[in-house]
């Protein structure tokens, strides 16, 4: 009887052993977007009625070594013929300390970003969407730089990044030097359930030498029964923005919106609602409002438009 259980505990061991020892080949995906409609503006009473047509293409790749590592990397094309062609492109190696990752992307403060809810491709928005043009969020872009991300613990993660150009972006050199233009940042987040209510926190540093003072951001997201509600507050020592969201998910239908205004500085205030319908998997048409009260810019932005995913 022990020879058995000896026999079947060596069988058991060998085959999880085998089976964490497997490899899978490097392979390529294809995804994307499409954002398209029509976008109304009011320039300071000089109306603008347009078409929108904005997407990108995505070329992923990920393969796992014999060892457990997993490899990985993202090429984001934009769909349209702009002086930043290609938006954000990474390779990372993951493993059970986590990943480093090294590329164009968001940085770590832009990660752990919470508190803020958006429409369908941030087209609809009220703090720092495409039309939201009083605030954006951290103020880092998709500069060339390294990450190191932890491993999940209990929903808890944090991140951290350097980048040694903050001007790089977008990145068109194979090597990026600093030039005292460096930017570093870190994150943490916390995503966890109680009782029905599904809570997300985040929290970040940004800082470098281009900045004049570093820049603070706490968000949270608190989501029950198809409601959600959030908050995001950042200490930018220009405007201090705070932004206050809601939604509502019911069958395929979800409505949101929100304000965000400035607590230091000049009295501005920014705001938007939306609607969208989840036509299938993929497809999502959205009508959308913001307005604003800044003296120049566009004061209203009325927008309706076909969301297309793959």
């Amino acid at each position: 009887m022990k020879k058995i259980l000896f026999a079947s505990t060596a069988l058991v061991a060998a085959s999880v052993a085998g089976a964490s020892m497997a490899s899978e080949p490097l392979s390529a995906s294809l995804h994307g977007y499409m954002h398209v409609g029509l976008i109304y503006q009011d320039n300071n009473n000089d109306p603008d009625l347009g078409v929108l047509n904005d997407g990108e293409i995505h070329f992923r790749f990920r393969g796992v070594s014999d060892n457990g590592l997993t490899f990985s990397g993202k090429v984001e094309l934009e769909s349209f013929t702009t002086g930043d062609q290609i938006d954000e492109y990474w390779t990372s190696v993951s493993g059970s300390f986590g990943s480093i990752g090294i590329g164009a992307d968001d940085s770590a403060a832009d990660w752990s970003d919470k508190g803020v809810i958006y429409g369908p491709g941030a087209h609809a928005a009220y703090f720092d969407g495409f039309y939201s043009i009083l605030f954006s969020r951290n103020g880092s872009g998709d500069d060339p730089s390294i990450r190191y991300t932890s491993p999940n613990f209990s929903g808890f993660q944090i991140a951290a990044d350097w980048a040694p150009d903050d001007t790089a972006d977008p990145g068109n050199q194979q090597i990026t030097f600093g030039n005292n233009q460096q930017r570093w940042s870190i994150g943490a987040i916390y995503d966890g359930s109680f009782s029905g209510f599904d809570i997300g926190i985040g929290g970040s540093y940004l800082d470098g030498d281009l900045y004049v003072d570093p820049i603070y951001a706490v968000g949270v997201d608190i989501g029950w029964s198809g409601f959600q509600v959030s908050a995001h507050y950042e200490n930018d020592s220009i405007n201090d923005p705070v932004a206050i969201g809601a939604s509502y998910k019911t069958g395929p239908w979800t409505f949101g919106g929100g304000v965000s205004f400035a607590t230091n500085g000049p009295d501005l205030t920014n705001w938007g609602v939306w609607a969208a319908y989840s036509i299938m998997p993929g497809a999502t048409a959205t009508l959308s409002y913001e307005g604003n009260d800044r003296n120049a810019g566009y004061n209203t932005t009325v927008l309706g438009y076909l969301s297309l995913s793959f």
